[in-house]
């Protein structure tokens, strides 16, 4: 069987079940592609369209798609007129009626360049449920050349009718070794990061949380600057809940911050921190999305009861609850500390 996805690391179940799907011509007209922003999703749908459009598809001594035809230059470049991308515009924070309805006519205009005539819906949990009834009338009997991508970091919040009729995908996280490789072979920035600081290198590869497109926005330093400062204070915080006197862990709040949104923030990467001390407290060969050094975080994890670290990840989950609400900052601060046990 011929592989349409060398190009793409990891998600080898995803890749091979639409390898198989484009080999035996059974593609589904629609699918519902779900994972974390840089995860490849949209690499995923475009070489998907390519694999099918791709003019060299029936050479088997070509690899599908070719990435040399016309069609598969134009798709790969987002060049071609026969894929259009729906999604979030402006600053609003959902897809509404109005986005969707353009299909309904849209859908049966056949294609002008390729085969099929794709349409990539961008943030698909974003639709409203008004969109995603109406995108129903599209997606149950599209005309046989169209084809529909729900791009989505969660469907949840995607009807079960949306659902029952597209399969899901999910992305799966990459690991810390093929993110490096694939950074440090594409990203001058990066290797030349790892040669001058080792350790920043380190704390993004963590930091990227098994996205490699999340790794190179990293190497961006402004971003990258804000990311590691959370994670250090997120460590600080951790390190002096760890054996201090009530006074000094009071002082704590203090490192978090003022903002409310920068707190919630932080409050995060304190939870992705306990989450790991957690895990290694049932075995220290657990996978970890915060600590970078194994080592360090097992020993660290000795320093709490499984219990006392359940605690704290409850009362600081209880805490950007309250603060969504609006609560007061400095008395939602001290009341996790209560409720962590901490004082």
């Amino acid at each position: 069987m011929r592989n349409a996805f060398d190009s793409i690391i990891g998600n080898n179940a995803v890749c091979s079940t639409l390898s198989r799907a484009i080999n035996s011509n059974t593609l589904a007209h629609a699918y519902i592609i779900e994972g974390s922003t840089g995860s490849g999703r949209h690499t995923l749908a475009t070489r998907t369209i390519a694999a099918i459009s791709c003019a060299n598809k029936s050479l088997s001594d070509k690899p599908i798609p070719c990435g040399e035809c016309r069609f598969c230059k134009k798709i790969l470049e987002n060049r071609c007129s026969d894929i259009t991308h729906i999604g979030l515009e402006g600053d609003k924070v959902s897809i509404g009626v109005d986005a969707i309805r353009f299909l309904k006519g849209d859908i049966y205009l056949p294609p002008t360049e390729l085969g099929v005539k794709a349409y990539i819906i961008n943030d698909a949990d974003a639709m409203t449920i008004q969109a995603q009834n109406a995108f129903l009338l599209s997606l149950e009997e599209p005309p046989e050349y169209v084809l529909f991508f729900l791009i989505c970091e969660n469907s949840s919040a995607l009807l079960e009718t949306v659902k029952s009729r597209a399969p899901i995908l999910r992305m799966e996280k990459i690991s810390a070794s093929d993110i490096e490789k694939y950074i440090i072979e594409n990203e001058p920035q990066a290797a030349q990061l790892k040669f001058s600081s080792q350790n920043e290198f380190n704390e993004l590869i963590c930091a990227a949380d098994g996205s490699i497109g999340y790794a190179i926005s990293l190497l961006d330093q402004k971003k990258r600057k804000g990311v590691l400062e959370n994670r250090r204070i997120a460590r600080e915080f951790i390190d002096l809940t760890s054996g201090k006197h009530n006074s000094e862990k009071l002082e704590i709040i203090s490192s978090l911050g003022t903002k409310r949104q920068e707190i919630c923030d932080r409050l995060s990467y304190i939870q992705y921190a306990l989450r790991d001390l957690i895990l290694l407290k049932k075995s220290e060969d657990a996978p970890l999305c915060f600590y970078s050094d194994r080592e360090k975080a097992c020993e660290l994890s000795t320093h709490f009861s499984s219990k006392k670290l359940l605690c704290m990840f409850s009362a600081t989950e209880g805490a950007i609850s309250d603060l969504d609400k609006n609560a007061n900052v400095r008395l939602t601060l001290i009341n996790m500390l209560k409720n962590s046990e901490l004082i």
